[in-house]
């Protein structure tokens, strides 16, 4: 019996090529985007983690401190007074090749005999140009570097020819003393766009001297007193961390971030198993008949539920092979879309690669074998209760299909409402956020067979009074065919009203940030003064620019801002240092009602604003304090204030200047906002402010900043883009599928009708009706499903992602275009279903008659 059950199975499956095709696709593409996003994602974090790995070499610990950097007496200290030798003093900061203006570089200056014993991945060559001590060069010969073989080549250059450099203190000659030559193409890619020095050369070129970035610390696994006993000589402001940590705090960063594509990635994946649901069950439906005579032949309901569920699997072992295989391929472009916007928002990656694991390509494989099994369960259970006296009656199909559609209207209500009470109940919580999401819209789905009809009897009411049988027909053609398209409008229903409720999600952040830019941009020009901050002649250097700027003609004011980094609570945490003024004061967008005496508390209490993510993530509220390490010793400053902020997820604090000062170094400013005189030229103004800036400074006026913000806006968002029409595409595999199917199954009833005089033009009209109907229902579904995903992907996703609170802007137009998306991909898929039926031949359909 076995074997006639193989045949059996066999020989319809490979009658129907086209449904099995387009179900592997399914399949396929729903592992791909999964594994995809996963490889990304996982590649350009561990390339971070792997950099900061390989040049701290066996460095298990690193003494930090803010902006402001480290003393290089404490490295003395603790290498003389405290007796600790396993110390490395790290000196980094970034400039340009002239050659390369448009690319950074990472200068990284180190104590090269020190780091023999680190183990640093300038270490780890195999052979390091003609030089064979290049070690004991860096130190004795003024001016001299290193670079990759790979980025000696992408220059032009050779052993002992000079690099060009711009730095903050201006323009530089290197002397190449040796060329790095990776070990393997891991390494290469950490050492390309680096450029090594010795540590007082650094210093030099970066204007950091006396001031180290960073000491890296190797302390053995069983001298846990060790760490306690530098914690203890540490001066106020600076901290002993683990590097294990600061790769925690890397991951823990960008949590929401790779959650939201994940979340994305199941969304297609989701969408599949609609495709996998819709295929298996019309290979129930097409085999009514054969199953039924199977029965009646002795075979028994196990013995039917086993032979769906292994062709389902051997559907799903095709495509989870296709789909890795796309997967991987997919990564590719994903990695260069996820480690830009990565670079714009948290930190920069430096030439991440596709790293191809074989648990994330489990995980997806795992995730499809689940996927397939899920979808194939429902149909595999129809398929046993097929009675074989009842085979012949197709009525009885379409009295399951309807009670069926009874119960799924119950289960659809439970699916509702247990995902708004989620939402409500999740507390902070990002992934029940996003589960209450994925119940709304598996709810919603389950609604649609019973909207669907809903919507053709009143299409059918309205086109009955003025319209003939064949205007009619169309719409009682998709009722009729409800236990077969059902589930592909579902499919369809869900992608749009994911496009509809990103879309409006999109638009109403894009709206929120430009109100809030055009609110924040109050200065006319702003200077900026990129880099890293250090005190004394840099800082000095700032002090003199400002007044240069505050001298010019029609200029009528200045504000200026600090963006440093202090220990709050414990930890490095960012802080905005500001001068404001009345004019200044009116970009700051607060979360609640203010009094008249704020900013006189600001100027001369010890007191914070606090940026809105901040708040959020910290729990953190106006009149709490926060207690923060100062060069003076520990001082707590008064929370006065929440406002708006868009420039960062995690958030930061706000000081005046004058509160700043007495409690920390000077480090100049960040930016300088200048304000013109009424009527004054703003050109002419920008054009005298170039002539006072200098190496990377620039000049760019309230214009310029807002059009490159929203066009980083814009550039965060392709990746979202990007997934969003990958589950739009594996819908619209899912309707042609199910067109396909119906095609098959309706051959003899498209037969009666060409054989009572329908032209094929017409019977194709009619079908293309029939399709443009479906997209239209689940377009129409879509709209009100659509609005409630933005309004949770706004109101708990983001908020609890990234602390913002946006503003919900009902634009009309995602809602059309979602509709359009909706009616045109049915109207596309059904293109050759309706070109194939058309050609059919009256006597062929009706032979078996």
């Amino acid at each position: 019996m076995r074997s006639v059950l193989y045949r059996a199975s066999r020989n319809f499956l490979w009658r129907h090529p086209w449904q099995l095709a387009l179900a592997i696709l399914g399949v396929a593409l729903g592992v791909a985007v999964v594994i995809a996003i996963d490889l990304a994602l996982e590649s350009s974090l561990s390339t971070f983690e792997r950099a900061t790995r390989a040049f701290s070499g066996a460095a298990n610990y690193k003494i930090i401190a803010d902006e402001g950097g480290l003393d290089e007496t404490l490295y003395r200290r603790l290498r003389v007074e405290e007796g600790l030798r396993h110390l490395s003093p790290v000196v980094y900061g970034s400039v340009r090749v002239s050659t390369r203006s448009d690319e950074v570089f990472k200068l990284i200056g180190i104590d090269p005999f020190i780091e023999k014993s680190f183990e640093s991945v300038w270490q780890m060559q195999e052979n390091v140009g003609d030089t064979k001590d290049w070690l004991a060069r860096l130190v004795a010969e003024p001016d001299t570097a290193l670079i990759s073989r790979r980025t000696a080549l992408e220059l032009g250059l050779k052993v002992n020819d000079e690099l060009v450099i711009d730095t903050g203190q201006g323009r530089r000659r290197l002397k190449i003393i040796a060329l790095m030559t990776p070990v393997d193409a891991v390494t290469e890619r950490l050492l390309s766009r680096l450029v090594l020095t010795d540590i007082a050369t650094a210093q030099e070129l970066l204007g950091s001297f006396g001031r180290l970035n960073a000491i890296d610390v190797l302390i053995d696994q069983d001298r846990p007193d060790i760490a306690a006993k530098i914690r203890r000589t540490l001066p106020t402001g600076v901290l002993l961390v683990t590097v294990d940590s600061q790769s925690q705090a890397v991951r823990e960063m960008t949590r929401a971030f790779a959650i939201n594509l994940k979340a994305m990635g199941l969304l297609s994946l989701v969408v599949g198993m609609f495709l996998i649901y819709n295929t298996m069950t019309f290979l129930v439906l097409q085999r009514w008949r054969l199953i039924g005579s199977l029965r009646a032949l002795g075979v028994t309901r196990r013995q039917i539920f086993g032979l769906i569920i292994g062709e389902a699997s051997a559907l799903a072992a095709v495509g989870i092979l296709l789909g890795v295989v796309l997967g991987i391929a997919l990564g590719q472009g994903l990695l260069i879309l996820i480690s830009s916007t990565l670079n714009d928002i948290y930190f920069r990656i430096e030439s991440a690669a596709l790293m191809i694991t074989p648990w994330h390509l489990a995980k997806g494989a795992l995730l499809g074998i689940a996927a397939t099994l899920l979808a194939v369960l429902p149909p595999a259970f129809e398929a046993t209760r097929i009675s074989p006296a009842a085979v012949l009656v197709r009525s009885r199909l379409e009295s399951d299909v309807r009670r069926l559609i009874r119960i799924a209207t119950w289960m659809s209500c439970i699916f509702i409402a247990g995902g708004l009470g989620l939402a409500w109940a999740s507390g902070k919580s990002i992934g029940l956020g996003l589960a209450s999401i994925f119940l709304l819209l598996f709810g919603f789905a389950l609604l649609t067979p019973l909207l669907t009809l809903g919507a053709m009897k009143l299409i059918e009411r309205i086109l009955g009074r003025f319209s003939g049988i064949l205007t009619r027909l169309p719409v009682r053609l998709v009722s009729a065919e409800i236990s077969r398209a059902g589930i592909a409008i579902a499919a369809l229903m869900i992608a749009v009203a994911a496009t509809i409720g990103m879309d409006l999600m999109i638009d109403s952040f894009r709206r929120t940030v430009a109100d809030w830019l055009q609110t924040t941009l109050q200065a006319d020009l702003y200077v900026a003064l990129p880099g890293e901050k250090r005190p004394g002649a840099q800082a000095e250097a700032d002090r003199r620019l400002k007044a240069r700027i505050a001298g010019l003609d029609n200029v009528r004011r200045l504000s200026s801002v600090l963006h440093t980094q202090v220990i709050a609570e414990g930890r490095l945490t960012a802080v905005s240092v500001y001068e404001t003024n009345e004019e200044s004061r009116k970009g700051f967008i607060f979360k609640h009602p203010v009094d008249d005496t704020l900013w006189d508390r600001f100027e001369r209490e010890p007191t914070l604003l606090v940026t809105e993510p901040y708040a959020y993530h910290q729990g953190v509220k106006v009149g709490e304090k926060i207690l923060l390490q100062t060069d003076r010793g520990d001082r707590w400053f008064e929370i006065i204030g929440i406002y708006a902020d868009y420039s960062g997820d995690q958030g930061h604090l706000a000081m005046s200047r004058g509160n700043y000062r007495p409690y920390w170094a000077d480090l100049g400013y960040s930016g300088i906002g200048v304000y013109a005189e009424d009527g004054a030229d703003l050109d002419k103004l920008e054009n005298q402010l170039n002539l006072l800036v200098a190496g990377n400074q620039s000049v760019k006026s309230e214009r310029a900043i807002y059009k490159a913000s929203m066009e980083l806006f814009e550039k965060t968002f392709t990746v979202t883009d990007t997934l969003r029409w990958l589950s739009a595409v594996i819908a619209f595999v899912g309707v042609f599928s199910a067109l396909m199917a119906i095609q098959f199954e309706r051959t003899r009833e498209f037969g009666v009708l060409r054989a009572l005089g329908m032209t094929s033009g017409q019977l194709a009209a009619l079908i293309t009706a029939e399709t443009g109907l479906m997209g239209l229902a689940a377009g129409l579904i879509a709209i009100p499903v659509g609005y409630l995903v933005a309004y949770l992907l706004i109101f708990v996703i983001y908020r609890r992602s990234f602390g913002w609170s946006l503003a919900f802007h009902a634009d009309f137009a995602p809602v059309y275009q979602g509709l359009i998306l909706a009616v045109a991909a049915a109207v596309l898929a059904g293109i050759i279903p309706a070109l194939r039926m058309a050609r059919t031949q009256p006597v062929e359909a009706l032979r078996t008659e």
